[in-house]
């Protein structure tokens, strides 16, 4: 992981990402490398700017290309949240 001017970048093969949502319901996603757990209430997703979680109703992935980085969803959305990757239990106790 990189630091640039106070973001945490993941190292990944994407350098750009955006987030493209439509009337709360339908949204496309890019610069996505890994879809960590889904289901009807939430999304969390690694992107090349860290941890996307998508919280809502009735969420469901519509389309992944792994290879091109592109998600796409459906469902209720109530909130885009970004949050920090979680470090090990070993790197949180010998910090």
């Amino acid at each position: 992981m990189k630091t640039i001017k106070n973001e945490t970048v993941i190292n990944s093969k994407f350098t750009s990402h955006t987030v493209n949502m439509t009337d709360r319901n339908k949204a496309n996603v890019t610069g996505i490398s890994k879809v960590d757990s889904a289901n009807a209430a939430e999304i969390v997703l690694t992107s090349c700017m860290g941890r996307l979680v998508i919280t809502g109703s009735d969420l469901k992935i519509t389309k992944f290309d792994e290879t091109g980085g592109e998600l796409s969803f459906t469902g209720n959305v109530d909130g885009i949240k970004y949050a920090q990757a979680k470090q090990s239990l070993i790197k949180r106790i010998f910090k």
